[in-house]
């Protein structure tokens, strides 16, 4: 399960200011980006493990998911090479597959 913690009430207005997912608390260096979809809000976020996650807020059910999370420090490590791998096993995306109650249908 994931939790989003904000400073105030005006949440998706100002950002989340960490999350939690299972027993862990990530506190969010930076909102590197947010945008709007039908009904959702994305914030793409630098957590305190030097991470990026992908939070999804789905404002008619009032839940949170965690799409996806990278290792920035990875990408610096790419070689040009291997044109059979894709771009994204190419910059290590994974996808959150830790439990939850819940999952993206954009993981699907």
């Amino acid at each position: 399960m994931i939790t989003v913690e904000f400073c105030s009430e005006v949440r998706t207005k100002e950002g989340p200011v960490a999350f939690q997912v299972c027993d862990r608390r990530y506190k969010i260096k930076e909102v590197v980006d947010r945008w709007y979809g039908d009904g959702e809000v994305y914030f793409k976020v630098e957590a305190d493990d030097n991470n990026i996650y992908l939070l999804k807020y789905e404002e008619g059910q009032d839940c949170w998911d965690l799409v996806f999370y990278q290792n920035p420090v990875l990408i610096g490590t790419l070689t040009e090479g291997n044109e059979k791998i894709g771009l994204i096993e190419r910059l290590r995306f994974k996808t959150f597959t830790g439990q939850t109650n819940r999952m993206s249908h954009h993981l699907h």
